[in-house]
């Protein structure tokens, strides 16, 4: 947002000096548009480094299981909102996943409705906590939106194609996994996934590991979010 306006305005006042001096229209025209997106890359760039330092800032209280001080720093990064799209959706998403991994379901759940639909691991909490509540329909939109964000992502067709099992639909399962299988065809779990659903058989979602147990819908949950902490860590700002 304030990106934007300071390329822009910069931008139109260095094009409408350069015409009146060269009383050409191609160079001013030339200069603006470069120079929109030379400024917005640089100061967007320069706010990208800042977000990235306010997430790696959250790792020791995370691993110290001190959510709500990793909460409260994150809330901080809410100021740079003015200056970059989606930069709120972003904090949102990391702020619903440490209360989700958590079991702090009931907090993670407004903030997880606010996620970045890039951050996969958001988006499949999302779905996973309203799965939860019964909302099926919903669930559907969560994760096509949450697979749309994320095409290369094996998790998320096997945690839809799970949801949609348990809910007695197979040809929509198979459907799904058919079209993971296609983004991402090196990918053995999901082949082995699609073969056992066309074969009557469950799906294994502990091959995921703690991606699965994360989203708190069986099996044994790891404590807090330290076994989380290196996702976090890995995951890396993406600015619109």
């Amino acid at each position: 947002m304030y990106t934007l306006i300071i390329s822009v305005a910069v931008s139109t006042a260095l094009a409408l000096g350069l015409y009146f001096i060269t009383y050409s229209v191609f160079w001013p025209l030339f200069l603006m548009v470069v120079g929109i997106l030379g400024l917005n890359f640089f100061i967007g760039k320069r706010m990208l480094n800042k977000l990235t330092a306010l997430f790696g800032s959250v790792e020791k209280d995370i691993q110290a299981n001190r959510v709500e001080k990793a909460i409260e720093k994150l809330k901080t990064g809410y100021a740079y909102a003015k200056w970059q799209f989606m930069v709120k959706e972003q904090i949102d998403s990391q702020i619903g996943i440490i209360y989700y991994t958590n079991r702090q379901f009931d907090q993670a759940g407004p903030y997880l409705e606010n996620a970045f639909s890039k951050n996969w691991m958001a988006m499949a909490m999302y779905a996973s906590h309203t799965y939860k509540s019964g909302d099926m329909d919903k669930v559907r939109k969560i994760m096509d939106k949450g697979i749309k964000g994320a095409p290369k992502e094996p998790f998320m067709y096997s945690l839809y194609a799970y949801f949609l099992i348990e809910k007695g639909d197979k040809e929509k399962a198979i459907e799904v996994l058919t079209k993971g299988v296609e983004k991402n065809p090196i990918d053995d779990r999901l082949s082995s996934s699609l073969d056992g659903v066309k074969n009557g058989k469950k799906l294994k979602m502990q091959n995921y590991g703690n991606y699965w147990l994360q989203m708190h819908l069986g099996g044994k949950t790891p404590a807090g979010g330290q076994q989380y902490q290196q996702f976090l860590t890995n995951q890396r700002m993406k600015r619109k």
